[in-house]
């Protein structure tokens, strides 16, 4: 299991370093002004879909709670929102208009994280674990 917390920590660690230099040297070409920062959105982003798959790591080696997890993920989608909210809403959502750039740079990482987030849930919810 420690090897798999390791591979999911790797994992979100290096697409954290790609997206974020990425877009550190985009925003560098094109001179446009982000009112928010990049590296706490994406290390948010980051940090909560690991925690979310270490999660669901140990969930899916509870047996009782084995059949459960599909029904677990849901709701973490809604509490992943929330805190992003609380946590940004000086800095994103209280200006007036987000630039397009700004949206982009918010869009992207999402996504991005959301997929490998999702690559790892699946793959623990279609493993068949012993004694299941």
């Amino acid at each position: 299991m420690i090897k798999k917390l390791l591979i999911f920590a790797g994992a979100f660690a290096a697409l954290f370093v790609v997206i974020y230099f990425t877009q550190d040297s985009i925003i560098g070409i094109s001179f446009q002004e982000i009112r928010f920062s990049v590296f706490d959105t994406n290390m948010f982003f980051a940090v909560s879909s690991l925690i979310i798959c270490i999660h669901f790591e140990i969930f899916s080696h509870i047996k009782k709670l084995q059949s459960q997890l599909g029904f677990i993920y849901l709701p973490t989608l809604f509490i992943k929102g929330i805190l992003f909210f609380v946590i940004f809403k000086p800095s994103i959502f209280n200006s007036e208009t987000l630039s397009t750039i700004e949206r982009l740079n918010l869009l992207f990482p999402l996504l991005l994280f959301l997929v490998l987030e999702v690559f790892f849930i699946t793959r623990i919810l279609n493993r068949k674990l012993p004694n299941s």
